[in-house]
């Protein structure tokens, strides 16, 4: 391997590294804390919670509108226009996170959502346009290709929250409470996001330029349409499980859906880096290629594991739900499985649809998403009734793998680059061969962390010897 790639691959290592290694430190925690947040507010004041907060992700986009990714795409190719773009975009941030929430309240007078519902909707629809206010002043980081400063920006609005929400089990826990506190984290957050940027780049005030605003959204109109597909695809459950199947039900697929999240997070936080390096060498074929070998076995090897373990060993992940009966536990259980499914075949095929979307592709992306909503919400209508969240879970399951076999048939048609079958059908068998292992040891008397430990070293083992990782390329990462 030549040396300046190594040096690359060195580098964009390390930053994933950073990123992965800070929100192992704090996600963990979070999701432990918000487990005992719903174990002590009760399942049906979580579902209602839980789909609320989903309600507002579906329309997030309207307090974006595709200006964070089109920050992101143009600053990786032309950082000297951040002085330019950053005070015109930062004004119609503003301007949008505030128009958001009152947009949002329309939408849930007309779901049925009365007072008090409506109430929280309003609130948490603050904190979600903060979100992507703050996710703005991350993108523009992301850019300049600061991923160092973007990893510990990552992590930041989640240890404000943590320190509030201790604060909350100590002075007395309420759902409102909790909202308020979320409105506090990210209100300071994007105030020390603002802080730093400034340091580094100079004052940047907010100006407003209707012309470059105008000009911006409509270029980022293909980014804001994806995102809010996205947005539906993945959030839509929550709030057609609480609509048709009740609260309760809607709390429970949540306790679930709350690990799905937590381990997603490693996507989140390494597909944004691999999404600026793609738009970075969007001329250079061979590089994009090598980037999309390593970005799957990047996203893929760490995932593919912990989906096993769920298989096998989810139970051991709902061990605070103190309150919770044999039934629900039961219910829970079977979703947290059939969601690792997901999780199992996104960690594989995520990377092609970041490929697509940082070269240009976002129409098609955007229409392949569309027909998986539609399977996906018909789906639901017919079984959630019936089944409750468990259905549904499954429908998640369906729509993915749908996603996925077409953007992988859409890279093979229209793109230049070659997929790596190969890398995939190893990963597929490695995956095979661990579950397998897996299912022996469950029929030992082994303790299950022994039998995980057994696992993983041999998952490890199996990698190597399926030439998936190679020993040359972890002595270049160390160089």
């Amino acid at each position: 391997m030549p040396k300046e790639k190594e040096t690359r691959i060195k580098r964009l290592f390390a930053n994933i590294s950073l990123v992965v290694l800070l929100n192992l430190l704090v996600k963990p925690v979070w999701v432990l804390m918000e487990m005992e947040l719903q174990d002590q507010l009760g399942h049906e004041a979580w579902g209602l919670y839980a789909a609320l907060l989903s309600l507002g992700y579906l329309m997030l986009t309207f307090a974006d509108l595709g200006i964070n990714q089109y920050a992101t795409k143009t600053l990786s190719s032309e950082p000297q226009r951040l002085t330019e773009m950053f005070p015109v975009l930062f004004s119609a941030k503003i301007a949008l996170t505030f128009f958001y929430p009152i947009l949002m309240m329309g939408v849930g007078w007309a779901l049925g959502y009365r007072e008090e519902a409506l109430y929280l909707l309003f609130l948490l629809c603050l904190v979600q346009g903060g979100n992507q206010l703050a996710q703005f002043f991350r993108a523009n980081f992301q850019a300049l290709q600061r991923f160092n400063t973007d990893a510990w920006l990552s992590v930041a609005e989640r240890l404000v929250l943590i320190a509030l929400t201790l604060g909350l089990f100590w002075l007395g826990l309420s759902l409102e409470g909790f909202v308020w506190a979320r409105l506090l984290a990210v209100t300071l957050t994007i105030v020390l996001f603002y802080v730093l940027l400034s340091r580094s780049h100079g004052f940047l005030r907010p100006r407003w330029k209707l012309p470059m605003i105008r000009e911006v959204v409509g270029l980022s109109l293909s980014f804001a349409l994806m995102t809010i597909l996205y947005s539906v695809h993945d959030k839509i459950d929550q709030v057609m499980i609480e609509r048709l199947a009740g609260s309760e039900e809607s709390g429970l697929y949540a306790g679930a859906y709350r690990w799905l999240e937590a381990f997603s997070m490693y996507l989140w936080l390494v597909l944004p880096i691999f999404f600026a390096r793609f738009a970075f060498y969007d001329k250079n074929i061979q590089e994009q290629q090598r980037l999309l070998i390593f970005g799957q076995k990047i996203t893929a090897l760490p995932l593919i594991f912990v989906s096993l373990f769920v298989l096998f060993f989810g139970e051991k992940l709902l061990f605070l739900f103190n309150e919770s009966s044999p039934e629900q536990l039961a219910t829970m259980l079977a979703c947290l499985q059939v969601l690792f499914l997901t999780v199992l075949i996104n960690s594989i095929f995520a990377i092609f649809s970041t490929l697509l979307t940082s070269t240009g592709h976002v129409k098609p992306v955007n229409y392949l998403i569309v027909g998986a909503i539609v399977m996906n919400i018909v789906l639901n209508f017919i079984f959630i009734p019936p089944y409750g969240a468990v259905a549904s879970a499954w429908t998640t399951l369906a729509s993915y793998a749908l996603v996925n076999v077409a953007y992988t048939i859409y890279i093979q048609l229209r793109l230049d680059i070659q997929l790596p079958y190969l890398q995939m059908v190893k990963l597929l068998l490695l995956a095979g061969l661990t579950a397998g292992l897996f299912q022996l040891l469950v029929q030992t008397a082994l303790p299950w962390w022994i039998s995980t430990a057994i696992c993983g070293g041999s998952y490890v083992a199996m990698a190597f010897l399926l030439q998936i990782l190679k020993m040359s390329e972890l002595k270049a990462l160390r160089k």
